[in-house]
């Protein structure tokens, strides 16, 4: 009796399509998930950064009578030292006999474009519209990533004070707000070293010396510069910064971090995490 041949067992085009579609679907549910899982890691590694170097900063102190570290030893701006004399002069090469480790220095959700857009913010560096920044306090500062100019993805205070409150006007809405930046190093000058210690901190525990930001070689090759506090706010996919403060931990601060404000006695606004003699 002759067999009956099977019939092949395929998929129609219709089947294929269907399937198609589903991992489509699938995959446009799930990639999204991966990635903020994946910025969530990252974002965690550049916090895990700034707490070493928060402990790091610590050791510094210790070792030399309690003064934070140094911006830069070596003198900046148009009368400053030679540039190999200013990067040599870094804190990102004097903190390094503490941390034994440059990758520390670099964070993995540094990204060029996020990093001008938080520059050119109208609370930043900007008003608000790209490039903005270039006529305002950072001007030409920020290079192509592809270059060895970046030394660090976190920058560090230097002794500076900007809009010292007028207690006859501070009081006035839209006054500026005070802040006293909490570092050791030269004034903008080069007239004057600056020695900061702890103990001229007021609340160690709720001042930064250190914030997702960068330091850099200009784009002229002729100064290093560092950057904390508002340049860093739009690095991780949330919206805000991780800050290392002058006891040795390091939390993440949604939004501007310059934008966290406190009033004084006076009535007098100042920046919560950038002033430390409030």
């Amino acid at each position: 009796m002759p067999t009956t041949p099977r019939r092949r067992q395929a998929f129609t085009l219709i089947e294929l399509l269907v399937v198609i579609a589903i991992i489509s679907i699938l995959a446009a549910i799930l990639f999204p998930v991966f990635a903020s899982v994946r910025e969530k890691a990252r974002t965690t590694a550049c916090l895990s950064n700034t707490r070493q170097i928060g402990t790091a900063e610590l050791s510094y102190t210790q070792d030399y009578d309690e003064t934070i570290i140094p911006n830069n030893v070596a003198k900046g701006g148009p009368t400053g030292d030679p540039i190999d004399q200013q990067v040599a002069g870094s804190w990102v090469n004097i903190i390094q006999p503490y941390i034994k480790n440059k990758q520390l220095l670099f964070c993995p959700s540094f990204d060029e474009s996020r990093e001008e857009k938080a520059v050119d913010a109208a609370d930043c560096d900007g008003d608000g519209t790209p490039g903005s920044r270039e006529s305002n306090y950072a001007p030409n500062e920020l290079p192509p990533p592809s270059q060895s100019y970046i030394l660090s993805h976190y920058g560090i205070a230097r002794n500076a004070t900007f809009n010292p409150p007028d207690t006859s006007t501070c009081a006035q809405p839209g006054s500026y707000p005070y802040s006293h930046y909490p570092g050791t190093g030269w004034s903008d000058d080069n007239s004057t070293w600056n020695n900061l210690t702890l103990a001229s901190i007021v609340s160690p525990s709720s001042t930064a010396n250190v914030s997702d930001g960068y330091t850099i070689i200009s784009k002229d090759n002729k100064y290093v510069k560092s950057r904390y506090g508002c340049e860093g706010r739009y690095r991780h996919t949330s919206d805000g910064a991780n800050l290392t403060f002058l006891d040795g931990h390091s939390k993440y601060v949604k939004g501007n971090p310059e934008s966290h404000l406190k009033t004084d006695e006076n009535g007098c606004r100042y920046e919560e995490f950038f002033t430390y003699s409030q």
